[in-house]
This record gives structure tokens, sequence and C-alpha cells, in this order.
């Protein structure tokens, strides 16, 4: 376990005339709270981080804490939470579901006031239950669609859109917005993969009165995806949805399309530009489209708010973020953590079952990706209205800011 504190003595003028000094000024933090009562006697703030800092995922996946690590840079700058620096307890997963008790086990002793990560539906299904008997607040990145039932999961947020969600607006594009009817899926095989499958197989049936014509799984350590994209293509697929939270896989699928000159219209799970896309044949890839946060698109007449350029640009400038933008604007963690810290400030306390029933009514917080509402029972944030589709290959356009904004598919 890594363990650093933030200093909360200082203001840094580097925030000054930002988006991100506005917001924070909304969320009443600094040093005015100093002296407050906190919770179970805890009067520092201590957070758990789990995050793959080993194995085959630590490189892509570095990426999707970079907003968290801009989260705490704003918090130092206005005097941490409560008046006191924060104290950040660093724990590495290697982004795998079997780490998770042990990982979990350490986070108990440490009693943090909530737990950032992991990220991977399977490695969150993990953490949420091993971390559910300590009652833990936390938010992870995974997209199954149980992780926000709040009955089963009472201490775990999911800042993120869930896989019905996802599979209603990738089915919606195929079928109503480009009239596609032999539609195919090929997911990766995990709790994600599983859930998005179901999603997009029910949301066929149930609003479509139709049934996908080829379903594809396939393992996450894969090396050739040609037998899987024959089979779509022996089935006539004329839009797809593709699954995956590991872009070598994506590259290996688009690899084995262009391979045998197969194009079908692509809904795809991540948005990422990278360069290994540029040996792919340009009809292939102005098919390929992604779901994507409404308010991280922009149109002819519409643009991305100030909160997000800002954002946008500190991003560009970390070095975590390795070229892949879209994933660390994307990410839950920053909205998560300024959330966290607009309780933490009201309630005046760190206690979990106080910070817990001030989540519980969270109603319309305005997050830099989406508005985030919870209820008890809900703990799925995001409203449907918030998620849309993006085009891959509008990363190269001025308007998408070095590659981290998208625009929004027509249609959509």
């Amino acid at each position: 376990m890594t363990t650093y504190r933030t200093d909360g003595m200082s203001r840094r003028g580097f925030l000054a005339g930002t988006a991100s000094i506005t917001a924070l000024g909304m969320l009443g933090l600094g040093t005015a709270a100093c002296g407050s009562s906190a919770g179970a006697g805890k009067t520092t703030a201590r957070i758990g981080w789990v995050e793959p800092k080993t194995g085959r995922l630590a490189a892509a996946y570095k990426p999707i804490y970079v907003g968290a690590r801009l989260a705490l840079e704003d918090l130092k700058a206005n005097g941490g939470l409560l008046g006191q620096a924060v104290q950040v307890m660093e724990e590495d997963d290697k982004g795998s579901p079997a780490s998770q008790p042990a990982v979990a086990q350490r986070l108990i002793r440490e009693e943090p006031t909530f737990v950032v990560g992991p990220t991977g539906s399977s490695q969150v299904l993990a953490s949420v239950t091993a971390l559910a008997r300590a009652k833990l607040i936390q938010s992870a990145w995974g997209g199954a669609e149980l992780l926000g039932d709040g009955d089963r999961f009472p201490y775990h947020y999911q800042l993120v859109y869930n896989t019905t969600q996802q599979a209603r607006v990738a089915a919606r594009f195929l079928h109503e917005v480009r009239g596609l009817r032999k539609i195919g899926i090929i997911v990766e095989n995990s709790e994600f993969g599983t859930s998005i499958r179901d999603a997009v197989i029910a949301t066929l049936r149930d609003s479509y009165s139709a049934k996908p014509v080829a379903v594809e799984v396939f393992e996450v350590d894969a090396s050739d995806m040609t037998p899987f994209v024959r089979n779509l293509e022996r089935a006539g697929v004329d839009g797809l949805g593709l699954f995956t939270g590991q872009p070598q896989a994506t590259i290996l699928i688009l690899r084995a399309m262009a391979a045998s000159d197969f194009h079908p219209v692509i809904v795809s799970h991540d948005l990422n530009y990278i360069e290994a896309l540029g040996e792919f044949p340009r009809a292939l890839l102005d098919g390929f489209f992604g779901t994507t946060y409404r308010g991280l698109t922009y149109t002819g007449e519409e643009e991305p708010s100030a909160e997000v350029r800002a954002l946008v640009e500190r991003i560009d400038k970390h070095p975590d973020t390795a070229g892949l933008g879209y994933s660390a604007v994307t990410s839950p963690y920053y909205d998560y953590m300024m959330l966290m810290a607009k309780v933490i400030e009201e309630t005046k306390s760190l206690e979990p079952a106080k910070l817990k029933a001030a989540l519980d009514q969270v109603d319309g917080y305005q997050g830099v990706r989406a508005k985030v509402s919870f209820t008890a029972k809900r703990h799925s944030g995001i409203a449907d209205e918030d998620i849309t589709v993006g085009t891959l290959m509008s990363a190269k356009e001025p308007q998408s800011l070095g590659g981290v904004l998208r625009r929004r598919a027509d249609g959509m």
C-alpha cells in the first residue's frame, strides 16, 4: 500500500479564472470548515484508492485515474476537506478480480472515508462484495447494471451509465437511426461482456421484436479474432455491437475485418483513437461509433460547456493521460471525488452513515460529464437523456480538443 497526504495549506494560482475554481466555490470547499465535527472521531478524510499499478491492464487503465488526481489537486488548492489535508491510501489490485478480497481487507483495516475504484466490472463486483460488510462508501468504474442496485450494494454508487442504458442507446442507433436489421454482437468474456450482451439481446427483443443474427464471445486475452469475425460475416451482419474494455481487442477485431473487407456499422464501448487505428481503411473507421456522454460531444449547433473544456485542457497536460484522453474524460472519478467533497462539506461529517444518507438524496448534481441523481434504492446515477452516440473519426477534428471529445452521430 502506498500512502500519502495532500498539503492543504495553500491555494494554488493555477485554478484562478478557470471553471474548476467556480465549481469548487459552489461546493463550499475551503478553510472555513476548519473545526467542524466529524463522525466516528475522525478529523482527516482518508481516501482508499484501488488501481492496477502492475499487470497487463496497468498502462491502459492509468489514464482512467487522471480525473481523480486532478480532483486531488483541486482539493489541495482549496484547503482539503473539513479544513484538513486529505490522506490517500493507494492499493495495487493488478487489474484482477482475484486480488480484490486481499485489497479489501487492507482497506478495511485503514478505515477510509470513501473508496475510489477499482475499474472493470469483474473487478468491481468482487470489490464491492468484499467491502460491503465494512459499509465503506465506494464508486468504481463498472457498467454492469447490478452494480447500481442500492438494495444489493447499499454503499456503492455508480457514476457511469449501466449496461442496460448502453444497450438501449446502441440498439436504437443501429435499428432506428441507421435502419439496420442484421445486428450482431461481439463481447469479451467478463462480467461486463455478459451484462451488455444480455442487455442488447433483451433490448432487441423487447423494443423491436428482433434478435441478433450472431453472438460472439472471446476471451480477454485472445490473440486472434479471425474466427469470431468470420462467423459475423457469414451471418450477414450489417450492424455490430462491439463491447470490450480492452483497446488491443478492438484492434484485433478491426484487423480481422479489414483482412476480409468486412465493414459493418459498429457501435462500440470505447472511442479512444490510438495510432494503431491508422492501418485500417477509412471506410471501416468511418462506420465506427460508440456510446458516450452527451455533455462530452459537439454538433454544428452545440459545443461542450466551459467546465468540460477546462477539464479537457488539464487532462491533455497530465503526464498519465498518455494519448488516452477519451478514457480520462469519460472516467467517473473526477465527478465522484467532487461530489464526495460536496457531501462532506455540507454534512460537516466523515461518518459513512451520514454521508450515505446525503448521497441517497442527491438530485441533479451537475457533474462535468452529466447530472447525477441517486435514491436509496437506485444507485445508478446517470440519466438516459445524458447518453448518446459519438463518432470515432471526429477525434481528428479540431473541435475534439486534441482527440478527447467526440462529434455526436447524426440522428442522435
